[in-house]
């Protein structure tokens, strides 16, 4: 059995994704591939077949990579649900940089992902433009997040 390091359950031997929360179970590789002339004007807005977004939280070195299933839910939180992943900030300063316990999310539609804010106190930004409470915002491969203060880059694994 292998132990989920985010949420503690236990999955099957050979699993690459935790199936309860979707968070990668150890490294897993990740592809590169050459840069178009339309990756100059931002990545693609579609994921890859498996689903996976590489979040990189600035100033940490271990990306943290999430198998999208429906959504997933940024803030400070320890429980969990069955339904929605929930990524918990805290150990990366989210206290100290103004994340709130439910501060955003991420929602998938069929290879599409969209952030929306969950009326967060500090608010949301999507490269660099504030995102109203409750609006979806169709992401791109190497877009930046801010949650509060907290800078984040998704990236989607091709």
């Amino acid at each position: 059995m292998q132990i989920c390091p985010h949420c503690g359950t236990e999955n099957l031997e050979g699993m690459l994704y935790c199936q309860k929360c979707g968070v990668a179970l150890g490294p897993v590789p990740l592809s590169t591939r050459q840069l178009t002339e339309d990756d100059v004007h931002g990545g693609t807005d579609q994921l890859g077949a498996d689903n996976v977004v590489i979040l990189q939280v600035e100033n940490d070195e271990t990306p943290i990579l999430v198998q999208v299933r429906s959504e997933v839910v940024f803030g400070r939180v320890t429980e969990q649900s069955d339904t929605t992943t929930y990524i918990n900030l805290t150990p990366y300063g989210a206290d100290d940089l103004g994340v709130s316990r439910r501060h955003a999310r991420l929602l998938r539609d069929g290879k599409a992902v969209y952030l929306m804010d969950l009326n967060s106190t500090n608010g949301t930004q999507l490269n660099g433009e504030s995102l109203p409470t409750s609006v979806e915002k169709r992401l791109r491969d190497g877009d930046e997040i801010l949650l509060g203060r907290m800078r984040v880059f998704i990236y989607f694994k091709t």
